[in-house]
């Protein structure tokens, strides 16, 4: 019976130290969190795509080079600010700057969170790359996809974009991985927004008439 509560004791023991170290682990990663400050650097559009198909497809509009009337009709939609259905995807970059303020590096090794545009929609976003945050400016830069409808329309109105989320960290590059939560805000100047909606109006009108040209066979 001793031997069995021994066992029992040095286990609960192991446990405890264990746990011990798993928290001092968190404060340790908490803490050079709280001396990094992260700032907003950009929003950025890459490109835009249309669903496949999107337009009705016959032999004769294939041999035809005069436009395809379903293209001049979404582009005269475009242009009057109608969208009645999602056509495609925008691909964002997000891009933040992390300063470092402590001595220590931390890993971030893996990211679940949201990018909220106001009011106007939330998209989740990835992580490109894992970052090794050194002590120091470090560049953490995420990606997302906004749907083509009619929300694009009122990328104008959008002021502040907020990004709130869970972050997978760990002290040493191969150790275990745990959570911490995040929080970041940053308002949109006037010259962003519109930087946006030029981008976005260009590369979706950009790729109807590639979609277009590319239907034509000779």
């Amino acid at each position: 019976m001793r031997r069995i509560l021994l066992f029992i004791s040095l286990l609960l023991m192991a446990t405890l130290m264990m746990d011990g170290c798993a928290v001092t682990k968190k404060l340790s990663a908490a803490d050079i969190l709280s001396k990094t400050t992260l700032e907003f650097d950009n929003l950025s559009l890459d490109s835009a795509s249309l669903n496949k198909n999107l337009f009705p497809k016959s032999d004769d509009l294939k041999k035809s080079l005069l436009p395809n009337p379903h293209v001049i009709a979404l582009v005269q939609d475009f242009a009057r600010g109608i969208l009645e259905k999602e056509i495609g995807k925008i691909h964002l970059t997000a891009t933040l700057n992390a300063k470092n303020q402590s001595n220590d590096t931390l890993w971030i090794r893996g990211l679940m969170a949201n990018l909220v545009l106001d009011t106007l929609m939330e998209l989740p976003v990835a992580l490109r790359d894992s970052v090794k945050l050194v002590p120091g400016d470090n560049r953490i830069v995420l990606v997302t996809e906004m749907p083509i409808d009619r929300r694009i329309f009122r990328l104008m109105e959008v002021n502040v974009v907020h990004i709130v989320g869970r972050m997978d960290v760990s002290l040493k590059e191969q150790e275990e991985a745990f959570t911490l939560d995040f929080d970041q805000e940053r308002k949109i100047s006037q010259e962003e927004k519109q930087a946006l909606a030029d981008k976005a109006r260009t590369s979706v009108l950009d790729n109807i008439v590639s979609d277009w040209v590319g239907a034509i066979s000779f």
